[in-house]
């Protein structure tokens, strides 16, 4: 998922202006909450101090002959006082609330309030049924039987069915809803393998197939082949349950949403989005009574609005976590550090000369020097990127073969060769680094273009970009979700006219195949391959700095971000601040 492109830019553009110099990762030595399954690493740095950060869970595979249950609902905690969150969102709010069309962080964050699916993660990211009841897999992993809650409802108290599964299925494949192109739907990287769905999405047909009603509460799905990743997008957004008739009051319809997940929107202004609890959720309704997004300038500076009480939740960037985590900061003990699935990388696109030259984008990445973008320019707040895949994804480790710096070797590959390149941003100082080294380095002549995020956008999405930063947060925890994304000629997501036949059969190899080994070997095998052909340069894997309020309680951090808040709640016991 395209990671709020400019909220990171953003986050470049300051941290740029700092003075460059080493420091070292600080982190709070306090309690820290972590996911079930999962527990806190201690490390230390050079001098002794000692720092915390979350372990990523160990994600368990589902297999086939697998038979899912539903959890019971847990044991309410002892609620008292005023139960609401308040939490900053950005200053542009959610782009869209309708489950099939989302492709950015904030708009599904507040989805996943909103509507669900047959299934979502447990905080140690295994899916888990969550419409559902049960869910049996066949021991050839083609087909899916699921059986639904007796007891869930939409908002409007209307039952949830059979029925309304295979109408959202359906829906979110339909071609029209991006302009007859189904190609570009995120369905078509999550929902392709259901029998029958392609050609929904290539307009060849009116429905999916492979979604068969067996009675109102139990369908049966029908894979193509079977997928190791299937269980896992099917707990993303564009899977989520909707409401036929909500949707056919018009485009607009998601604005009004009547939503199957434990929230209710109840108020959306230019100032502040507000949820209130479904209590038709089950197994058992929300313990929030309202969940507040500020939006508009309300969003602006979370972190001066949470040193006032003004914020449960902030985050906080990276120029401010040395203060947060001062001994002497009355903070201190509210930071929680989470490394994300998340990466930053240039993507250097073979498509626009002289890129299309091999020994150019070899010398451009041997050129620069990724590790100062971490260690000093990012003041060692975020981890080098040894490769594509997260480090911590499932099946870690995933470190690969990098071209070194050697700005001698690069300026050898070119022989006297004088590049005339353009680096196109919408608003990232790093743009303007990686101009300036090429300059320094190679006698490049670099121009930066500077694009109205519109304009960017929509040269992203045509590949027509030639050099540009690129931050990419996985959506569900497999490699798949990064290199399949990123690199797949078939992919949807892909920022660059790159495709290699030996890299796509690796791919290929890696969906068709549910053997964990064979899965890593042939991600490793096409990471290395792509790297390679030096059409990427990853700079950082992103690590996560939140201020949790003490009083907020069951806040799911996981390298995926925040799941849902359906669990948090706020002890009255603690003092507000």
């Amino acid at each position: 998922m395209k990671a709020h492109e400019r909220n990171r830019l953003t986050l470049f553009s300051i941290l740029l202006l700092l003075v460059l110099a080493s420091c070292r990762l600080v982190v709070p030595a306090g309690p820290v909450t972590t996911p079930e399954d999962s527990s806190s690493v201690p490390v230390s740095s050079p001098d002794g101090f000692p720092r915390v950060a979350l372990a990523t869970p160990a994600v368990t595979p589902v297999l086939p002959g697998e038979i899912l249950e539903a959890q019971a609902a847990p044991q309410p905690p002892p609620l008292v006082g005023h139960q609401v969150l308040t939490v900053a969102g950005s200053p542009d709010g959610p782009l869209t609330l309708d489950p099939a069309l989302v492709r950015d962080v904030e708009s599904a964050f507040v989805v996943q309030q909103l509507f669900r699916g047959l299934v979502r993660f447990d905080p140690s990211l295994r899916p888990v049924p969550e419409l559902a009841e049960r869910i049996e897999i066949s021991p050839d992993g083609r087909t899916y039987t699921v059986r639904l809650r007796p007891d869930i409802t939409f908002h409007d108290g209307t039952p949830i069915t059979a029925a309304d599964v295979k109408y959202s299925l359906e829906r979110a494949c339909d071609p029209a809803l991006n302009g007859g192109d189904g190609r570009g739907l995120p369905a078509w990287g999550m929902l392709r393998d259901l029998v029958g769905a392609e050609d929904r999405l290539l307009g060849r047909r009116s429905d999916i197939p492979g979604v068969e009603l067996l009675n109102e509460r139990t369908l049966r799905l029908h894979l193509e082949a079977p997928r190791a990743t299937f269980l896992l997008r099917l707990a993303l957004p564009v899977a989520s349950v909707v409401q036929r008739a909500n949707v056919e009051q018009g485009p607009e319809w998601w604005r009004h949403p009547v939503g199957s997940g434990p929230f209710r929107l109840l108020r959306w202004d230019a100032e502040e989005l507000v949820l209130g609890p479904h209590p038709g959720y089950r197994p058992q309704p929300p313990y929030l009574r309202e969940v507040r997004v500020a939006i508009g300038a309300g969003a602006l500076s979370p972190l001066n609005q949470y040193e006032r009480g003004q914020l449960d939740v902030a985050p906080v960037p990276a120029w401010a976590v040395d203060r947060v985590s001062a001994p002497e900061s009355p903070y201190r003990d509210h930071l929680i550090v989470q490394p994300l699935f998340a990466g930053t990388y240039v993507f250097l696109n073979p498509a626009v000369p002289p890129l299309d030259d091999p020994a150019v984008r070899r010398a451009l990445i041997q050129a620069f020097p990724r590790e100062k973008v971490a260690q000093v320019t990012l003041q060692g707040k975020v981890r080098l990127a040894e490769g594509i895949v997260p480090e911590g994804m499932p099946g870690s480790p995933w470190t690969a073969a990098t071209l070194p710096t050697d700005p001698e070797a690069a300026r050898a590959l070119l022989a006297g060769r004088t590049l005339q390149l353009e680096v196109v941003s919408a608003g990232s100082r790093l743009a303007v680094m990686l101009a300036r080294v090429w300059e320094q380095e190679l006698g490049a002549d670099v121009e930066v273009l500077q694009l109205d995020w519109p304009d960017y956008l929509d040269d992203l999405d045509a590949r027509r970009l030639p050099i540009f930063v690129f931050s990419w947060v996985a959506d569900y925890p497999d490699p798949e979700a990064v290199l399949d994304a990123l690199f797949a000629t078939d992919s949807p997501a892909r920022p660059i006219a790159y495709e290699n036949p030996r890299v796509q059969r690796l791919l290929d190899q890696a969906r068709h195949t549910l053997d964990p080994g064979e899965r890593r070997e042939a991600f490793l095998a096409a990471q290395q391959a792509i790297l390679d052909e030096a059409v990427v340069l990853p700079l950082t894997f992103d690590v996560e700095y939140l201020l949790v309020a003490p009083r907020v309680r069951d806040l799911p951090m996981t390298p995926l971000g925040i799941l849902g808040l359906e669990r948090v709640w706020i002890d009255g016991s603690h003092p507000a601040r």
